[in-house]
């Protein structure tokens, strides 16, 4: 495995202070998925967990729904690699142009009108526990201490618990590795809840969509968009999360004071 950080030499000035340093900062690598022998896509990420990006990748995307449909799987670490067979998919020149895009046979909730998928609408959760859980977060994220440079997510459940915790220069890569790390090991994420430091955009909250989340707490801001889709579907956004305070934007009864 890569190392995560590498020393760059920079100059730094406090006040009139000017001096030539060495600090840390995060490595950013290329990571490429060739599904059924065709190149999928190129993610710019972290050099690391990359089995649990590939698989959530796919999973998020839609491509990938039962561990049962891989044929093959093999990973070349020292390459950035995934070279992974799937029954039952396959590629057309636009799909391969568009990878980034990709939402596989899955109709986007927009133009269904209602939730695409069975959300947990039981779970709720105290507002302590939204800020223990995201303080939790921020005690694990060394990383961005170290460098600033990545974001942080985690999986936790509702007796207040981190069960999985990852960090990319990427806040997709964040949301892809924590849920490809849950589908490979089989942890059931319908009654968990996803921590981030990033920005909650439309993009963010169809992955999170797809591992069939139910509440959805970050540090940061939504989007507009992310508001309405969380809204139609039945996610609770928290948002802002700071101290002892937070913004709910949707379905704040999963919540309690």
């Amino acid at each position: 495995m890569e190392e995560k950080g590498t020393e760059v030499n920079l100059t730094r000035i406090k006040g009139n202070k000017r001096e030539e340093i060495s600090d840390l900062v995060a490595r950013e690598t290329t990571f490429i998925i060739l599904l059924n022998k065709k190149k999928l896509v190129t993610l710019n990420c972290s050099p690391e967990k990359y089995k649990y990006l590939g698989l959530g990748f796919l999973y998020t995307s839609g491509i990938l729904q039962k561990k049962e449909d891989i044929i093959s799987l093999d990973i070349n670490e020292k390459q950035g690699l995934m070279d992974i067979k799937i029954k039952g998919v396959s590629l057309s020149s636009e799909d391969i142009i568009n990878s980034n895009l990709w939402i596989g046979s899955y109709q986007q909730p927009e133009e269904q009108g209602e939730a695409p998928l069975s959300i947990d609408t039981s779970l709720k959760i105290s507002s302590s526990l939204v800020y223990s859980l995201i303080s939790e977060m921020q005690e694990r994220a060394g990383f961005f201490k170290l460098t600033g440079g990545v974001h942080s997510c985690a999986l936790a459940d509702k007796q207040g618990s981190i069960i999985l915790f990852t960090e990319d220069i990427s806040r997709y890569n964040t949301i892809d590795k924590i849920l490809g790390e849950a589908f490979t090991g089989d942890i059931t994420t319908e009654d968990k809840i996803i921590l981030t430091s990033c920005r909650i955009t439309l993009g963010i909250l169809r992955k999170i969509i797809i591992g069939k989340l139910s509440i959805v707490i970050s540090r940061a801001a939504p989007t507009d968009l992310a508001i309405k889709l969380a809204k139609r579907v039945g996610i609770t956004l928290v948002g802002f999360v700071r101290g002892e305070r937070m913004n709910i934007y949707t379905h704040p009864e999963r919540i309690e004071v």
